[in-house]
């Protein structure tokens, strides 16, 4: 009878682990987590990201059911109450009896000067929203949308391994998260649904990638078409015909990203081929000001006119 082989003896070539070296610029701000909505994923998993995200001088808070999310994106608070009313005439003139007597004069510029003015409350300048299982509700999609419509940056993930509601707020920005898993029997990392994309729009996200690897990833349906697209051998599992699948996906203006896998973010899949690269164009993106767009946009229009 024939000898069973060993798994030890047994060698799969897998993609190679490639140097990386993070290059930024540093600057300030707040990037928020949600961890509201039973979101089907351990912070942890998010450790290379937000480590560049901090490098770059950013703040990570994590969102909760019970925080407001328009004060934690927008930093809005309640209007202030109303000063109070004027003390009696008989009080106001005992006061300037007092300090005439006393041979001091009241400076106005100097009382108001040693009063420091109340800082203005500061919101997110990014939102982060994984797998998440309970459904936005209305009120959180337009809350969400108006952060966005004033310069805020927001990043949607989503597996196919993992049950997830991200339709709920994705659509609202006129993307769908397809049920599917993209795979590829030709070439692969180890495994069929383990896909390679070597196909790019040119932008601030897909900068000097060449080649990327992702694990079990979906497709992503939108208006743009994507920004990365997997190749004519990697088909769906559940859409047949279309061509051109992408599962990133950048829309809003350039304000929202969406990425339909989770792993690659993660350790050790990050190091594979141009996977680091990727995550640290994520991280500029989301740490880049969105008011200089903004700016150029006014300078251009004045120009013009």
């Amino acid at each position: 009878p024939s000898e069973m082989s060993s798994y030890e003896q047994i060698v799969v070539a897998a993609a190679p682990s490639t140097d990386f070296f993070d290059i930024y610029e540093e600057g300030e701000g707040t990037i928020l987590i949600d961890l509201a909505h039973e979101n089907t994923f351990d912070i942890e998993e998010l450790n290379v990201l937000t480590s560049r995200l901090i490098s770059r001088g950013f703040t990570i808070e994590l969102f909760s059911e019970e925080d407001d999310l328009e004060k934690a994106l927008m930093g809005e608070e309640d209007e202030p109450e109303e000063p109070t009313e004027q003390p009696p005439e008989e009080l106001q003139g005992e006061e300037e009896d007092t300090g005439e007597a006393s041979g001091e004069e009241n400076n106005p510029d100097e009382v108001l000067g040693d009063e420091e003015e109340p800082e203005e409350p500061q919101g997110a300048d990014a939102f982060i929203i994984v797998c998440p299982q309970l459904k936005f509700s209305t009120e959180e999609r337009e809350t969400i949308n108006e952060f966005v419509n004033n310069g805020g940056k927001l990043l949607l993930i989503a597996d196919p391994t993992r049950s997830s509601q991200i339709n709920s707020i994705s659509l609202k920005f006129g993307l769908i998260f397809e049920a599917d898993y993209l795979y590829n029997q030709k070439e692969n990392d180890v495994n069929y649904r383990n896909i390679f994309v070597t196909a790019f729009e040119e932008n601030e996200i897909t900068r000097k990638l060449q080649k990327i690897a992702l694990y079990t990833a979906g497709s992503i349906s939108s208006a743009n078409g994507g920004i990365a697209f997997a190749d004519k051998n990697t088909f769906s599992s559940l859409i047949e015909t279309r061509k051109g699948l992408s599962p990133i996906v950048l829309g809003q203006t350039s304000q929202v990203l969406a990425i339909h896998d989770l792993t690659f973010i993660t350790e050790p899949y990050n190091g594979i081929l141009d996977n680091n690269q990727l995550i640290s164009n994520i991280a500029d993106w989301l740490a880049s000001p969105a008011e200089e767009e903004e700016e150029e946009e006014q300078v251009e229009s004045s120009e013009k006119g």
